[in-house]
């Protein structure tokens, strides 16, 4: 597969920084050899591509940034989306495209903290596997997280109601307090439960809503894919097994206590056991909807926090099939996350 118009992003903070994030860029970009390469000033691309053509965005930071940019190389027409970051990064520009109409494949390299989502060809440390691959492009499903009415993020591994975020600390993946995260700063956070005596959450299918859990069995929430083959023939898993029996794409887990972290003791494990969850599947047709949660709980959707949320605000989570589309390497080549 040949392209004459690459658009790059890349995110300079995601995982281990902007040194090796620039690097893996210039090695994308040079396994794939287009004749014209458009990207974004300084460490958003064009210090790995010299002569790239640039596009101009605002004076912001962070996910603004790869937004703006993103929206920017759509605009001129590139052919692929060549983007170095992690799964939240990868989401933003998902996000921007959906949004905008179009059909741009995108090629994620990742290169953050823990790059499992579905939008991701290979890790960085795997770049090079760009340059001899046979490339496909396949559509891929995602989750729509909401609040209030109002779409706020794609999300191809998970959508989470928490306190913190999975992230990278001087060089190691940690938990991050969500809060300080969406000011700029990163600090180590402490997963803790969030939920409250008014918290609930439901799920509407076909017009009947299905009460899924209530007042302190909310600690967290968490939905994700859940059609894969890993999955089969792992009772353990519980409800999750399931859904991937009856192929539906995805589902959700609501349990009493934290889940999404790093850092675990025995002692700390033992101390919440026994742990007690919920579990519904999702289909593209339902909605899970979930109130009653306040501070220090986040909105959070591939490890990025959309949110702080209110008691009074109107979580929704649904699924979008087909979203975007991606390249994937020739078959039993690929990065194998999920």
């Amino acid at each position: 597969m040949e392209f004459t118009k690459v658009g790059l992003i890349v995110n300079p903070t995601a995982g281990l920084g902007e040194e090796r994030n620039l690097a893996v860029a210039g090695a994308a970009i040079a396994a794939l050899s287009p004749a014209r390469v458009l990207t974004g000033p300084g460490n958003l691309g064009a210090d790995a591509t010299p002569h790239a053509e640039i596009i101009p965005i605002p004076e912001v930071r962070g996910r603004a940034a790869t937004q703006h940019l993103a929206s920017g190389l759509i605009a001129a027409g590139v052919d692929v989306l060549v983007v170095i970051g992690g799964d939240g990064t990868l989401a933003d520009v998902a996000f921007i495209l959906v949004n905008a109409g179009s059909s741009c494949p995108i090629l994620g390299i990742g290169a953050g903290s823990t790059n499992v989502g579905d939008l991701i060809i290979c890790r960085a440390d795997a770049v090079e596997q760009v340059r001899e691959a046979r490339l496909w492009v396949e559509p891929v499903n995602a989750l729509v997280a909401g609040c209030n009415g109002q779409d706020l993020a794609l999300a191809f591994n998970d959508v989470v109601i928490g306190a913190t975020i999975v992230g990278t600390l001087h060089g190691n993946v940690c938990d991050l307090d969500a809060a300080a995260f969406v000011a700029g700063e990163r600090k180590v956070g402490h997963p803790q439960p969030v939920g409250s005596a008014m918290s609930v959450v439901t799920k509407v299918a076909n017009g009947r809503t299905v009460e899924v859990a209530r007042g302190a069995a909310v600690g967290t929430l968490i939905a994700g894919f859940a059609n894969y083959e890993c999955f089969y023939g792992k009772a353990i898993v519980g409800g999750v097994c399931l859904t991937d029996l009856t192929r539906q794409p995805a589902g959700c887990l609501v349990s009493d206590q934290p889940l999404v972290r790093t850092v675990l003791s025995v002692e700390e494990l033992r101390a919440v056991e026994p742990l007690h969850s919920a579990y519904i599947s999702l289909n593209q047709d339902e909605v899970i909807h979930t109130t009653g949660i306040g501070p220090p709980a986040f909105l959070i959707a591939d490890g990025n926090p959309l949110k702080a949320l209110l008691p009074e605000d109107i979580v929704s989570i649904r699924v979008r099939p087909q979203a975007v589309q991606v390249l994937r390497l020739q078959a039993g080549e690929n990065h194998g996350s999920s």
